[in-house]
């Protein structure tokens, strides 16, 4: 699982990882507590679907920086200092009690 965790901020960087967890915490608290106020109340954050932007290489390696062609010029392109987005959710917290119970039960199997 590729989480990012930072203060009042946890990243997935794959939105399938959220969605396995959302389902867990649907069968444990049901239905109605991924609605965004009863989330906030109940278990301390908010979820927010998000573009992030990161390097290129982080995303498809070493082995792709120089396979791209541009299709107009037929030269290779160096993608080095590129950058892509990536889908991510965001779990904003609001409590970092809140946060560390959450990270300690959820993310730490």
């Amino acid at each position: 699982m590729k989480v990012t965790v930072k203060r009042n901020l946890i990243i997935f960087h794959t939105p399938y990882e959220w969605y396995e967890l959302a389902n867990r915490l649907r069968t444990e608290y049901g239905h109605i507590m991924l609605i965004s106020d009863r989330c906030r109340r109940e278990l301390g954050f908010t979820v927010r679907h998000h573009k992030g932007l990161i390097p290129y290489r982080e995303k498809y390696g070493d082995q792709s920086l120089w396979l791209s062609k541009q299709a107009f010029e037929g030269k290779e392109v160096d993608r080095r200092h590129q950058m892509v987005y990536e889908d991510q959710v965001h779990l904003d917290f609001y409590n970092e009690a809140q946060m560390s119970w959450f990270v300690l039960k959820y993310l730490n199997n």
